[in-house]
């Protein structure tokens, strides 16, 4: 199976059971039997007994619609371009918990197990769901501009900061939580599960892996534009060579720049891993923020080695390694 096309056989399954659900209904009708739970007689006539049983179908239907909800979700190789409403899955589901409820209280203890898998069915969709609707968010790209611009123009580095702080606690969450849900769906009875819904844990898995690589991939570039906007030790590390600089405070200088130097380096060598794994929509912010990255390092080194000559009484080396510094600088603006 492609990992890429998304819960695809829970999708599938949807349909099918949802149909299985109205069949069982209408024979329980046609026949007054408990639906296959003869053993429990929840009420004297078994009405009990066959709403317990209908709950428990109707229950999977409306988590399979939610699975489905995610299944036709098309390109999260780009996320920048999916539509996703959460609000339908999130219906179906909170509908399913009800289901579940009414089954609790209609049937006896040798159902609680079939329950207790749906309900953990349900927890692993609703994780997934807000996993979706983070990484699908629009907003995302309009940060990552945000940012860009910021670096290339030498603009409000601080503003830029705060928003990658508050995007990569959202991103951070989002990954905690496809955690979560990624155990819930590997602790799943398979075969309890795929008797109830006829999902298969396996391609659950498969579908659950697909949109972790794009939380992931969205967690390695956000650490890795926070580390480049540190005002302390990335961009602000730089800033503060440059005015040492100006003020003939040569050691301070050197100092401040090779902070920065090892900072985007780091930086640099974690988007050039990560490029490798990321979703085909996220390359080009990828490779947009190492090139950055490689030229601001290029740069903190060159004045870094400016501010050397410079104590070591050299002006002439420091004119030069300065002058390789701002060209670097300025090739940042090239990187997009």
């Amino acid at each position: 199976m492609n990992r890429r096309q998304y819960l695809a056989r829970a999708g599938a399954a949807g349909s099918s059971v949802g149909a299985l659900a109205g069949l069982a209904g209408c024979l329980d009708d046609l026949s007054g039997s408990s639906g296959g739970d003869e053993g429990d007689a929840g009420t004297d006539d078994g009405a009990g007994s066959r709403a317990g049983v209908r709950a428990i179908d109707r229950a999977a239907g409306r988590l399979n619609d939610a699975a489905k909800a995610l299944d036709e979700l098309e390109g999260l190789e780009n996320p920048d371009a999916v539509e996703f409403d959460p609000e339908p899955p999130r219906t179906a589901i909170a509908e399913a918990r009800d289901h579940l409820e009414t089954a609790e209280s209609e049937l006896g203890e040798d159902r609680r197990a079939d329950i207790a898998t749906l309900r953990s069915y349900a927890d692993a969709l609703e994780g997934l769901v807000a996993v979706t609707a983070t990484v699908t968010d629009d907003a995302i790209a309009d940060d990552i501009d945000t940012v860009t611009t910021a670096i290339e123009s030498e603009g409000d580095i601080e503003t830029a900061s705060e928003t990658v702080d508050d995007r990569s606690a959202e991103i951070a969450a989002a990954h905690e939580r496809w955690d979560e849900a990624n155990t819930t769906i590997r602790d799943l009875d398979g075969d309890r599960l795929g008797d109830l819904t006829g999902v298969d844990p396996a391609d659950l898995e498969a579908g659950a892996a697909a949109l972790g690589d794009t939380v992931s991939s969205l967690e390695t570039l956000a650490a890795a534009y926070d580390a480049t906007l540190d005002l302390e030790a990335g961009y602000g590390a730089l800033e503060r060579g440059r005015e040492h600089s100006d003020d003939r405070e040569f050691e301070a200088a050197r100092t401040a720049f090779e902070t920065a130097e090892s900072t985007f380096s780091a930086s640099q060598r974690r988007l050039e891993n990560g490029l490798a794994d990321a979703p085909e929509g996220l390359a080009s912010h990828f490779e947009t923020a190492e090139c950055q990255n490689r030229r601001l390092a290029a740069a903190a080194a060159a004045f870094a080695a400016a501010a050397t000559a410079a104590s070591n009484g050299n002006p002439l080396a420091a004119k030069e390694h300065r002058s390789e510094g701002e060209a670097e600088l300025e090739s940042v603006g090239n990187c997009s």
